[in-house]
């Protein structure tokens, strides 16, 4: 029988709570399980009426594993919107949470992202939703268009070549892939002029991989890939990227795009 605390419930049958589809996935956490070890849980569970966890799965499952007493109370919320509010108030989900939510869902273009991060993993997350989404650099609002459900590929398969293209990249010239890497790589693929192989074979020649240590800036990783291409490279040749300096030093493209991967 459950003891009642005030309006918290404490139990030890386990067995009577479910976990929500869509919720965040459970990823060990040795901090918070060394804490309930410790502590016990000191924040409850948050259930709906029909006991289906709405915040707190990861400390349910320590609980149940080590056989530790859970404390929980019964909210009206009810659905995923409210399980997203409810984690965002005291743990914040991160955007590979929102994609395991949609990709839960069934929402084709999130299953397909999902299965790019994890094939890709050189490239950082922010990289590669905002390639994905055509754009030349990156930005929160790529982030906040995932979070919303809105998420979509310019060109998926197109886009696929691209990160085949930038790994091809990094294992020939040994650049660590940090962020920044990969949306400066993409905005010199996109430019049609652009050669691949005579940019690995400058990159190497110049030891950029060296020259850009401790930089994780796309705008300035670019500026120094474009200056690298254009190296013995006369200002206005046919193989020469054009490009303007910005007020804040960076570059912007003035050579044809590829209009397939940009929105």
């Amino acid at each position: 029988m459950d003891k009642i605390v005030s309006d918290i419930y404490i139990t030890s049958e386990y067995d009577q709570f479910k976990l929500i589809k869509g919720n965040r996935k459970i990823r060990v956490n040795r901090k918070l399980e060394n804490s309930i070890l410790e502590k016990g849980i000191l924040t409850p569970l948050a259930v709906n009426s029909l006991l289906e966890i709405l915040d707190g799965q990861h400390r349910f499952n320590i609980a149940k594993k080590y056989g530790i007493p859970v404390p929980y109370y019964v909210t009206i919320s009810k659905n995923m919107d409210d399980i997203i509010e409810l984690n965002n108030t005291a743990h914040n989900w991160n955007v590979q949470d929102f994609i395991n939510k949609y990709v839960e869902d069934g929402r084709l273009s999130y299953i397909q992202l999902n299965e790019l991060i994890h094939r890709f993993k050189k490239v950082s997350v922010g990289d590669l939703i905002s390639a994905a989404r055509g754009n030349l650099s990156k930005s929160t609002k790529d982030i906040d268009v995932v979070k919303e459900g809105n998420f979509d590929f310019v060109n998926r398969i197109e886009f696929e070549t691209v990160l085949s293209e930038f790994d091809n990249f990094i294992y020939k010239t040994d650049i660590k892939p940090v962020s920044g890497t990969f949306i400066a790589f993409f905005n010199m693929f996109t430019i049609k002029k652009f050669d691949l192989d005579s940019f690995i074979e400058k990159v190497n020649e110049q030891d950029i991989k060296t020259k850009i240590i401790g930089i994780r800036n796309g705008e300035q990783l670019l500026k120094r890939f474009v200056k690298a291409y254009n190296f013995k490279l006369k200002e206005g040749s046919q193989k020469y990227i054009e490009y303007k300096m910005k007020n804040n030093r960076t570059i912007m493209i003035t050579d044809e795009r590829r209009k397939n991967l940009i929105c």
